[in-house]
């Protein structure tokens, strides 16, 4: 099942900036052990916002839940979820 995933961050007021730069740094791991997995197909930045649009390629929804509550920046993210499926004018 492929999904578009808009999400969008916003970090507390009251996080340091070491706790941002920690949270960040376990985000990129999470993310790229996604990607190599091709469970996390693409990711792109928004432009002008720190947010994302990104591409997920799972088995069902409740794997996508999985993936997307297991994100280190969770608590702080704002996510809108869209199933996709072939168009039929696709090459």
């Amino acid at each position: 099942m492929k999904f578009l995933c808009q999400m969008q961050v916003t970090f507390p007021e009251s996080m340091s900036p070491e706790e941002v730069a920690q949270k960040q740094a376990e985000e990129k791991e999470y993310s790229q052990a996604l990607q190599r997995s091709g469970e996390f197909e693409a990711i792109y930045r928004v432009v002008g916002k720190y947010a994302n649009v990104s591409i997920f390629e799972v088995e069902s929804n409740q794997r996508l839940h999985e993936i997307l509550s297991g994100f280190p920046m969770f608590p702080y993210m704002s996510i809108e979820t869209t199933a996709l499926a072939t168009h039929p004018n696709a090459i």
